[in-house]
């Protein structure tokens, strides 16, 4: 049986048998995978701390075939201050979702692990907004995973960007005026927030703090790159209900 070391961050976790865990696990070298960690739901375990979710660690694992095992983990950041705030969690946990809803299994890409390692300091620094610190994953998950929308001309006459005011999540990027009618899924998409998603793309994680987009801005934004993620997907995410629900509190509290 092979020994593997990784560095690795923990997207999912799911209790398993008395004491165990099974933890999904997304790594630059190893892609993301499945491994056992046997007794980590034990007070006493050295694995306890490791193997929460968000937690990023260095792993030594015995490789199985369908199910790795953690021999022995150390702990790099229990991204702590996630699960000290109910809406950097409810985010944190979308974007945990949505990496492990998009990506095989078993393939290598640095560039994502980076990314989403950056996506959980962010979040968990308070760095930037929850909101801004999301969407600009999203753009950026999507350029990495090879699926960027088109934001350059409308998608479906290949009009200017100036033109184009809607996005088709099914067709795949900006619509004009024109095009419209015919993409009965277009939901609005003004320049602010085009400029701002090419923004978000261009920037380093540690600049997107800088931005500070107008709320209907993120609105349009949130909205079209989510319908767009749900083309892909093909599931719903059940991550988007409990932000949903939390901003709809948020909301309401303002109000009263």
């Amino acid at each position: 049986m092979a020994l593997v070391r990784c560095e690795g961050i923990i997207l999912k976790v799911r209790d398993f048998g008395e004491a165990d865990r099974i933890l999904t696990v997304l790594s630059g070298s190893e892609g993301k995978f499945e491994a056992l960690a046997r007794g980590a739901r034990r007070p006493r375990s050295r694995l306890v701390g490791v193997t929460q979710q968000f937690a990023q660690a260095n792993l030594l694992l015995f490789r199985g075939r369908n199910l790795d095992t953690v021999s022995s983990a150390e702990l790099v950041s229990a991204h702590s201050s996630l699960w000290a705030d109910v809406l950097k969690m409810a985010y944190a946990s979308y974007v945990a979702e949505l990496v492990d809803r998009m990506t095989g299994e078993r393939e290598r890409n640095d560039e994502l692990y980076s990314l989403v390692v950056a996506a959980f300091d962010t979040l968990n620094s308070g760095a930037s907004d929850p909101r801004v610190a999301t969407v600009g994953f999203e753009i950026k998950f999507m350029a990495a995973s090879g699926f960027l929308p088109e934001l350059g001309q409308c998608v479906g006459c290949s009009a200017p960007a100036e033109q184009a005011v809607w996005f088709g999540p099914e067709a795949g990027g900006v619509v004009c005026g024109r095009c419209r009618p015919t993409m009965r899924d277009a939901v609005s998409f003004g320049p602010a927030a085009r400029e701002t998603a090419r923004l978000l793309l261009a920037l380093g994680y540690d600049r997107i703090g800088v931005l500070k987009p107008r709320e209907d801005t993120l609105d349009e934004l949130e909205t079209a790159f989510r319908a767009y993620v749900d083309q892909r997907a093909e599931r719903k995410l059940h991550s988007l209900d409990f932000i949903r629900d939390l901003r709809r509190m948020e909301q309401e509290g303002g109000q009263g």
